[in-house]
């Protein structure tokens, strides 16, 4: 419902914008009016729709699916790479790095070889560390550390042991070391 009144909003606001554009042959003050509302019109929905985000996660509720799909749009894919772990399909495949709640997430799929599946849960399992099993939730919500979005999984990549640097437009994911228990 929101969703049609923004854009309702919208076209009014492009539709008094035209119409005080056409209205400027005519009467330039009456023209500079309406032009003006119309601009005013089309600010005030995009304002609004930017902030009903941010307040939707400020009272921490799971991000909607059109937030995701948005972040995705804008996150430039890094090239994973490895020199210790079988990256899928192979070492330097593009996947999109997402910033959600302050965390770093990854398409599960990069860990393919590793990964058993039953259901919702998820086992990682690296070499030479313990196995880590995660649950995925429908939705990416605050502290979530596997989510599904559009048929694809997603990983906070500090729930794995892994050690992560960023290098420009890569990934350099390794096996964390894991300290000897005696």
């Amino acid at each position: 419902m929101n969703a049609l009144l923004f854009t309702a909003q919208r076209l009014l606001g492009f539709a008094a914008l035209l119409f005080g554009v056409f209205m400027m042959f005519v009467t330039l003050p009456l023209g500079l009016i309406f032009a003006g509302a119309g601009f005013v019109l089309i600010s005030l929905a995009e304002l609004v729709r930017m902030q009903q985000g941010t307040y939707h996660l400020a009272l921490g509720l799971p991000y909607k699916n059109e937030q995701i799909n948005e972040i995705i749009k804008r996150s430039t894919p890094v090239k994973v790479f490895s020199t210790g772990l079988s990256i899928h399909p192979f070492d330097g495949t593009a996947y999109p790095l997402l910033q959600l709640h302050g965390e770093s997430y990854l398409r599960a799929k990069a860990f393919i070889p590793y990964i058993e599946q039953s259901e919702m849960e998820y086992r990682f399992s690296f070499p030479d560390v313990d196995p880590v099993l995660l649950l995925c939730e429908p939705r990416c919500g605050q502290g979530s550390s596997l989510f599904q979005f559009n048929e694809q999984v997603f990983v906070k990549l500090s729930a794995l042991p892994l050690t992560i640097k960023r290098e420009g437009d890569r990934l350099r994911i390794e096996v964390a070391s894991q300290p000897h228990q005696l």
